[in-house]
């Protein structure tokens, strides 16, 4: 007799991916993971004095094939005197949801951010979701006009039609700054999805501009307006060498430290993400420049009424040479990871 007595569900994020428990009375069995390009895992099992096999860790075990695709059929098997066949989908997720897979995908965007995002004119925006139906996607815009009245526009984009596979939406506020009003607000809808945008039309000073992979393998923007500092560390090794004292190896650091500005409390929520993630990006010119670490990160916050959020980072570039020529551009006094304040 082998009976499976916690399961997976047909459809679930890989932080969901707990344990798998079976109840047998045989001696040993055979448990077998696997997906279209073969075996993960296949290894025999012996049960407890209670007749019960826990496998364990599975999370750790199937996310790394969920890296590029993001999403996966996997199949196990159970394998005694008879055996037990179940496939399962599974989508990377980093975070612990509170809804399962498919209801989150049906209502959210793949995102932490459950809130409006502040963004300016020459921003660029991402939304990422899973249509498993067709999804018409809309923008309905608010525009200031004469800086006394509003008017509202919506414009459709177009319609959804790959399923089961994350899609990705470009919907930065260039997009729909077509007229002479001024855009004030967007909101994106697709399906019961919705993200609002609200414009800073103060249009404040970026450094920097990154681009990072967020807790469900999606990249999104976040724009630092805060103080941005560059301090170079030097790292000497030094010898007499033919009666000189000398540097024979200089290893350089170059630490910048940023302030993303103030963050609305949904924003710093949302924020997080980018101190939890492997993979960030310097975004110049709207296109991934240098990767980049995250050395140290403050993102302390608290609930006075009168507090407003911003975390204090710092970081490197990721690569061993760090000694980096940077073309000359027009007006600018620092280099390309800096603002245009003296352009």
């Amino acid at each position: 007799m082998i009976a499976i007595t916690k399961d997976f569900t047909a459809y679930m994020f890989s932080s969901a991916l707990d344990t798998l428990e079976i109840a047998t009375n045989e001696d040993n069995i055979t448990f077998v993971v696997s997906n279209a390009d073969g075996d993960i895992l296949n290894e025999k099992y012996v049960p407890d004095n209670n007749g019960v096999i826990v496998i364990a860790d599975l999370k750790d075990l199937i996310e790394p094939y969920l890296r590029n695709k993001l999403i996966d059929t996997f199949n196990y098997q159970v394998i005694g005197t008879t055996t037990i066949n179940k496939s399962f989908v599974v989508q990377f997720c980093a975070a612990e949801s509170p809804l399962d897979a498919l209801p989150f995908l049906e209502g959210y965007f793949l995102s932490s951010l459950l809130g409006p995002k502040t963004t300016s004119i020459g921003r660029k925006e991402f939304l990422h979701l899973v249509a498993t139906e067709a999804t018409p996607i809309s923008v309905e815009c608010l525009y200031l006009v004469g800086g006394k009245t509003y008017r509202f526009e919506t414009v459709n984009l177009n319609t959804i039609t790959t399923l089961n596979e994350v899609s990705t939406l470009d919907v930065s506020p260039d997009l729909f700054d077509s007229s002479d009003d001024i855009l004030f607000q967007y909101t994106v809808t697709a399906g019961s999805r919705t993200q609002i945008f609200n414009l800073d039309i103060n249009n404040p000073d970026i450094a920097p501009a990154l681009l990072f992979t967020n807790s469900f393998g999606c990249q999104e923007t976040l724009y630092c307006t805060g103080t941005h500092t560059l301090s170079p560390s030097f790292e000497r090794s030094q010898a007499m060498i033919n009666g000189m004292f000398r540097n024979y190896q200089i290893e350089e650091t170059r630490v910048f430290t940023a302030n993303t500005g103030v963050l609305t409390f949904e924003m710093a929520l949302w924020a997080e993400d980018l101190f939890r993630s492997k993979e960030i990006y310097l975004l110049v010119d709207d296109q991934p420049g240098k990767e980049i670490s995250i050395t140290e990160s403050q993102s302390e916050r608290n609930n006075d009424l009168d507090t407003l959020p911003s975390f204090t980072f710092k970081y490197r570039y990721a690569q061993r040479q760090q000694n980096i020529i940077q073309l000359a551009r027009a007006g600018r006094v620092f280099d390309n990871t800096f603002d245009n304040t003296f352009g």
